[in-house]
């Protein structure tokens, strides 16, 4: 009995037949090493799985921290130049009564009318589009801006307009008069728009806090509107 072994032939039409004989204690070992290298592949691909998924998890977290972080940039932004805008405006209102050395009798009344910050400053998503990358330019009397607009529900083909108003440092806002034909849009994914238009007259770019973005359905109703405050200090 300990001297059993298994006789493998192997045969070719153009050879004679060979033949291994192998001990029982072999063959096992060779099944047994298959099944070893099968859990070990399972093993893997179950690690390589798990790692995956808590990379792309990772990856995912990230990105929306960076959003935060962005969104969190532009609002401190914003309250900024909200606080130079108020220092601004009492500095103003403080020099007429240090140059006349008494406060006068009765307030002048404002000769524009009082600033709204929901007005330049409130949001509406309606979560159908989603804008980023965008950009302004001003190069003299000359605006130029840009934007990605998508379409987040990309079951349905959505059309509309973005409009466009000018934010003064001191609140005011101005329609500027840009082509109707590169603000409109019919898309199904994905739209870069881009646009230019010169400066209400007797307004530089010292003057320009930012621009307020207004994106309108088909129906005129607005989908989506949000403020963009310049960036680069300097025009060019």
């Amino acid at each position: 009995m300990s001297h059993l072994k298994y006789s493998v032939l192997f045969m070719r039409d153009d050879s004679d037949v060979r033949r291994f004989r192998i001990s029982p204690f072999w063959l096992k070992a060779f099944l047994y090493f298959q099944g070893f290298l099968l859990l070990l592949s399972i093993i893997g691909i179950s690690i390589g799985a798990t790692f995956w998924s808590s990379n792309a998890s990772l990856r995912a977290e990230r990105k929306a921290l960076e959003l935060r972080l962005s969104e969190a940039e532009v609002q401190l932004e914003r309250l900024t130049n909200i606080e130079k805008m108020k220092a601004e405006a009492s500095a103003k209102g403080a020099a007429p009564a240090e140059k006349s050395g008494a406060a006068p009798a009765e307030p002048l009344a404002p000769k524009t009318p009082p600033v709204n910050l929901r007005d330049l400053f409130g949001k509406v998503n309606t979560a159908q589009v989603t804008v980023e990358n965008f950009q302004t330019r001003i190069s003299g009397n000359e605006a130029t801006v840009s934007f990605e607009l998508t379409n987040v529900q990309s079951v349905n083909t959505l059309s509309g307009l973005a409009e466009l108003s000018l934010i003064r440092n001191d609140g005011q806002m101005l329609g500027v008069e840009a082509n109707r034909a590169d603000l409109s849009f019919q898309i199904q994914r994905f739209k870069h728009i881009r646009t230019a238009f010169s400066l209400p007259k007797g307004v530089d770019r010292r003057d320009v806090f930012g621009l307020r973005l207004e994106i309108k359905g088909s129906d005129g109703k607005t989908i989506f509107s949000d403020t963009f405050p310049l960036r680069d200090p300097v025009a060019s």
